[in-house]
């Protein structure tokens, strides 16, 4: 049985995907193991694969002594995953991004073992650009990756999302033409600005639409009651504000639109479910690249992109009115956004990694 080792780390942002591609590799009977961080170990719920722990750390935006420190951290992974590796012998690594990814990866290329890795965003991260004049071949989640290094071979598979949304794709658009279901969507990373700001256009919009409009926001756990508070008076049919909703499947299905941040993981969400969106591109993301996320989903016609500097309320409230009036505008979008979904992520990275393993691949 081949062999071949998955790794990455951090947060669950990078080890869902991890985990997903991990059960479509399982399921072709391949023999996988993770190697990941203390933070990955944690968030891990794939019990069945065998787990190493190495030693990892993030060397952007610390002091000089800081990245040294750091960079001695990531050695001493890379001497941990090299020593696993050497008693292992898996015949490929594959990397998920993120900075625990950087010492197993950089381990099994010192080892001459075939990499390959995986690329969530728009823009090929840092630890990834890193690592890729070395590798077989990038996996990518968009069909056009920027600082991709010349030369380098790439391979559209998309971005793996939950079994539950992915139970939820395709789901027909809407047909109710008596109350509009907006979802406002925002993780712990800048959700503030749409919890403050975004209600500002939605109350500039005619008594008459609030009175159909169904709302439903995620905010951080301090701004639902402020929240709640600001839309209480706005005349709306419903309004639900809570900081964290586990009917999030169901929620996309019902929307006609959503709006929110442009993280590869709420994207690839809308687009396998069929919505449209009005992406809000957290201005503080690595290389601006919730930016090229929502310009190449804006782009394609699955929705529209609103840059938070030029964030004026008059604006989007137009844009607001024009589409609930024209819910035409908003289906077409819906078919767009499904196009880019790609809810065969785990057969597409089987297609990737077999000939790279048996060496047929050119």
């Amino acid at each position: 049985m081949k062999k071949i080792i998955i790794t990455t780390g951090g947060t669950g942002g990078h080890i869902f995907p991890a985990e997903a591609i991990a059960k479509g590799l399982l399921d072709a009977g391949y023999d996988i193991t993770f190697i990941t961080d203390k933070r990955g170990a944690n968030f891990r719920k794939l019990t069945q694969v065998p787990t190493k722990v190495v030693a990892a750390s993030s060397v952007t935006g610390r002091s000089f002594f800081g990245k040294l420190k750091a960079f001695a951290v990531l050695c001493f992974g890379a001497f941990q995953s090299s020593w696993f590796m050497l008693l292992k012998r898996p015949d490929l690594v594959i990397g998920v991004g993120g900075y625990a990814s950087l010492p197993a990866v950089l381990a099994a290329q010192f080892l001459k073992i075939p990499t390959v890795v995986h690329e969530q965003n728009a823009v090929l991260g840092r630890a990834n650009r890193m690592l890729a004049p070395r590798v077989k071949m990038i996996a990518t989640a968009f069909a056009d990756t920027k600082m991709v290094p010349p030369g380098i071979s790439t391979f559209l598979v998309g971005q793996p999302v939950r079994d539950a949304i992915l139970q939820k794709a395709n789901t027909p658009y809407p047909t109710d033409d008596k109350l509009f279901y907006l979802l406002v969507t925002g993780g712990s990373q800048g959700a503030r600005f749409l919890s403050r700001s975004l209600p500002e256009a939605i109350l500039k919009l005619p008594a008459e639409i609030r009175s159909q409009m169904v709302i439903t926001q995620q905010a951080r756990p301090e701004d639902v009651d402020d929240l709640q508070k600001l839309y209480q008076d706005g005349g709306f049919y419903a309004v639900t504000v809570q900081s964290f909703f586990d009917n999030m499947p169901e929620l996309l299905a019902k929307s006609h639109l959503v709006i929110g941040r442009s993280g590869s993981s709420t994207l690839a969400e809308l687009a396998i479910v069929g919505r449209p969106g009005i992406y809000v591109p957290l201005p503080t993301s690595a290389d601006n690249h919730q930016f090229e996320n929502a310009r190449q989903f804006a782009e394609s016609g699955a929705g529209w992109l609103v840059v938070e500097q030029d964030f004026d309320a008059d604006n989007l409230a137009k844009r607001l009115q024009d589409l609930i009036e024209n819910k035409e505008e908003l289906k077409t979008a819906a078919l767009a956004s499904l196009a880019l979904s790609h809810p065969d992520v785990a057969e597409k990275m089987v297609a990737l990694v077999k000939p790279i393993i048996e060496g047929t691949n050119k």
